[in-house]
């Protein structure tokens, strides 16, 4: 009898396991929501912390060379978050219109200057950046790394830990700007 019911045991125990292994496995794409790409280091781009996200990219100050790759990549809108007099070196909003790319800003040079409409509009462009492939950039990738953290946990529904870390390799090094996205995200999620 003891016999009979170990085996019953294994049979049950082996048919359980195949099932299992032909069940959907919990994927970060099933977790993030519409984008299932992974951030990943962008090669060729002289911009500083250079990251691409599906059809996003994102980090510092691209060169006029970086504009013309990407437009000719397929990037078809820039979102800056410089603000008007940062950038000496190019007239960029001129090169990405001779490129044909359109161009949105969304200037703040601070954390304090980082409001709840400037998340919302940006939140809104990284949405679409699966049917519009676009740049966001500011300096560095601080600024940008502040964005897309909120994005990434709000938008995709990423833990607060896996999109900082994302959000530190696109360039947020701030804690002020750290602070001001877990506060964003907070008082988002409160909403909810």
């Amino acid at each position: 009898m003891k016999l009979t019911t170990l085996a019953f045991f294994l049979v049950s125990l082996s048919l359980f396991s195949l099932g299992a292994c032909n069940a959907p496995a919990k994927t970060t794409a099933s977790v993030a929501g519409a984008h299932a790409e992974a951030l990943a280091p962008a090669p060729g781009l002289a911009l500083s912390n250079a990251q691409a996200f599906g059809t996003l990219h994102m980090g510092g100050q691209p060169t006029e060379a970086d504009l013309a790759a990407l437009a000719k990549a397929g990037t078809r809108r820039v979102i800056s978050l410089r603000k008007a007099g940062e950038l000496k070196d190019f007239d960029e909003k001129a090169r990405a219109a001779e490129l044909g790319l359109e161009y949105i800003e969304l200037p703040f040079a601070t954390p304090a200057e980082l409001d709840d409409a400037t998340y919302a509009k940006a939140r809104e462009l990284l949405r679409q950046s699966s049917e519009t492939p676009s740049l966001l950039h500011c300096a560095s990738g601080n600024r940008v790394g502040a964005l897309w953290v909120a994005y990434r946990v709000l938008d995709q529904g990423l833990a607060w830990d896996a999109a900082l870390a994302e959000a530190q390799a696109v360039g947020l090094k701030n804690p002020a700007y750290i602070e001001r996205a877990k506060a964003y995200v907070a008082s988002q999620s409160a909403q909810r």
